[in-house]
C-alpha cells in the first residue's frame, strides 16, 4: 500500500522560484510524515494557466531547471508534479502539458496529457501537443494509471473527443487512478469531480 498525500497549494503563474519554495517545503513536511507518494497539480511548476509565457524558451529552460532541483529532492519520496516539457517531435507543437514522476532524485516517468480543451477559458491546442501513447507509472510496486485533468471528462452521451484515456489504460490493470488538474474553482466542482472519477473506475 502506499502511503498517498495531496498538495493543494496556490501557485502563481510565472513566479517560479516562489512556486519551488512550497513545493520543496511540502516535499519535506511530507518526508517528515512518512508519505510515500505526494500528488501536486497541473502545470504546477509555472503556475496555471501559463498562456504566452509557453511561448519564451528562456522560460521554459527555467521550469526545466526548476524541475530539476525538485527531482533532487525526491530521495525518499515519490512525487507527481505538473509541467510543461519538451516535444521532441519537430512536426508537433513544441511542449507538452505532462504530469512527471519523480523519485530516487531524477525524472522516473513522463506521462502527458491526450485530450486538450478549446472552450471557456482553455486554449491548450493552441500550446501543448496531444498525447496519443498510454501506459500506466509504478510507485512502489502500485501500478497507477496517470492522467491529466481533461482526461477523464470525456464520458457524455455526445463526447468532445475521439479518444478516451481511460479505455487504454485500464488495459493495464492498474491498481490506482490519479488526476492532475487545475482548473477554476467553483462551487460545485467537487461534487462533479467525484462524480466523474466514480464512473472512470465504473468503467
Amino acid at each position: 500500500m502506499l502511503r498517498i498525500a495531496l498538495a493543494q497549494l496556490n501557485y502563481h503563474v510565472g513566479n517560479l522560484t516562489s512556486n519551488k519554495e512550497i513545493i520543496l517545503d511540502k516535499i519535506q513536511q511530507s518526508i517528515h510524515q512518512k508519505v510515500d507518494l505526494l500528488v501536486f497539480s497541473e502545470l504546477a511548476i509555472c503556475g496555471y494557466p501559463p498562456l504566452d509565457l509557453l511561448n519564451y524558451h528562456h522560460f521554459i529552460e527555467s521550469c526545466n531547471q526548476t524541475l530539476s532541483v525538485i527531482a533532487s529532492e525526491c530521495k525518499n519520496i515519490a512525487i507527481i508534479i505538473g509541467a510543461p516539457t519538451a516535444n521532441p517531435d519537430i512536426n508537433g507543437k513544441n511542449l507538452f502539458n505532462s504530469a512527471v514522476l519523480l523519485q530516487n532524485g531524477e525524472i522516473k516517468a513522463i506521462r502527458n496529457k491526450s485530450l486538450l480543451p478549446t472552450y471557456d477559458i482553455f486554449d491548450e491546442y493552441r500550446w501543448f501537443e496531444q498525447n496519443k501513447s498510454y501506459s500506466c507509472v509504478e510507485v512502489n510496486g502500485v501500478k497507477i494509471a496517470l492522467t491529466i485533468c481533461e482526461d477523464l471528462w470525456n464520458m457524455d452521451v455526445d463526447p468532445l473527443y475521439t479518444n478516451w484515456p481511460m479505455n487504454e489504460l485500464v488495459k493495464e490493470s492498474p491498481a490506482l487512478m490519479v488526476n492532475i488538474a487545475a482548473s477554476p474553482f467553483d462551487f460545485n466542482h467537487e461534487d462533479e469531480r467525484k462524480n466523474i472519477l466514480r464512473k472512470n473506475v465504473n468503467n
